[in-house]
């Protein structure tokens, strides 16, 4: 019978030699293309509002892994991906918000400090502001404008990195002393609007960073800001703020003029919380993540409560500190399950005020 000494060499020459094997591995081995595994497990089952009430909204979908189909965590192991750099790793990790231009669908995420692209159709995933001069550190917010171009606020940094469509970097667009967080992007009129939570304050730039208007000082009036956080723009060219210390909603025309806004403090379904992303559905009415809340809050135009969806949980569904919000054309929803580490999707199945 072998002794202890024997017994604790032998470990510790297996240990050592599995550790070489799986270091070399990981070197040598051909990264792997990523593709989004898109769960839809639950895919028409689940709705809102329930029975008896008709239902105007299903669920469709959750994003976390990006290794495609049939893949497994035994390919982690297999040198497959590499897990020790969350910028490589193939799923989600702290997505902050979403955004879909034709068929690519856009996440920025915190977690793994990059921009995740995905194309819709064919599920190909490709990763920007990983490394270079372009390399994030604490990506909030992306869009992309009609030529493919994105742009991505990092709040560390303290920019707005601009990329051409593949993801190579091509400048910064945003002014020294801003901090931004929140983006929205007007085709009509080519404006990257930036939200500078630091100075309490939304700017509008073109899409070289020429300053054009800043709109808001710190304060509690119309017009005026305490945290701004998520941006967005209407297909009339409105300006929607989640002033989120303000705990309300601001909306500006296109000049930056303060037309309305609606919102108070408070536990309320009609009160915020902790009012994040913003996005309107095409008939208008106002969708806005309560991220305190875990829940989606649905307002006609003149602010009045129609409809929510959503709670706190890890099902499918329900959210768990949620942030940013897109809604295309087709009324989808997409929403970044922040701290759920993925993507959810939902459909609007007819409109909310009805």
């Amino acid at each position: 019978m072998r002794n202890k000494e024997t017994i604790k060499k032998t470990s510790k020459d297996f240990f050592f030699f599995l550790t070489s094997a799986l270091t070399l591995t990981l070197t040598f081995s051909c990264a792997p293309q990523l593709k989004a595994n898109f769960d839809v497990s639950m895919q028409g089952q689940i709705f809102w509002p329930g029975p008896p009430e008709k239902p105007r909204i299903r669920y469709l979908w959750s994003l976390y892994s990006l290794m495609p189909e049939g893949s497994s965590f035994m390919d982690i192991f297999a040198g497959q991906y590499d897990f020790f750099d969350n910028r490589e790793a193939p799923y989600l990790i702290r997505p902050m918000s979403v955004y879909k231009r034709g068929d690519n669908l856009y996440i920025a995420d915190s977690g793994a400090f990059r921009v995740t692209v995905i194309n819709l159709k064919t599920k190909e995933v490709f990763n920007a502001g990983i490394d270079g001069k372009g390399e994030l550190a604490f990506p909030v917010s992306v869009v992309s404008d009609k030529d493919g171009n994105i742009y991505v606020s990092d709040s560390t940094l303290k920019k707005v990195h601009k990329y051409d469509p593949k993801g190579n970097f091509i400048r910064p667009v945003a002014r020294e002393g801003w901090r931004p967080v929140g983006l929205a992007y007007d085709d009509r009129t080519d404006t990257l609007y930036v939200a500078d939570a630091e100075n309490h304050a939304v700017h509008a730039v073109d899409r070289d960073g020429a300053l054009r208007y800043s709109i808001g000082k710190r304060g509690e009036e119309p017009g005026e800001f305490n945290y701004p956080t998520y941006l967005w723009v209407d297909g009339e060219g409105r300006l929607f703020v989640s002033d989120t210390l303000n705990f309300r909603i601001q909306i500006f025309d296109s000049h930056g003029r303060f037309m309305s806004g609606f919102g108070a403090m408070g536990g309320g379904y009609h009160e915020f919380s902790g009012p994040k992303g913003v996005a309107t559905d095409s008939r208008g009415n106002i969708f806005v993540v309560d991220g305190k809340q875990d829940i989606v809050k649905i307002f006609d135009r003149d602010g009045r409560l129609l409809l929510f969806f959503g709670e706190g949980g890890l099902e499918y569904g329900k959210f768990n500190l949620p942030n940013g919000i897109f809604i295309d054309r087709d009324n989808a929803i997409y929403i970044a399950d922040t701290y759920n580490m993925r993507v959810q999707a939902f459909q609007l199945m007819e409109e909310s005020n009805k």
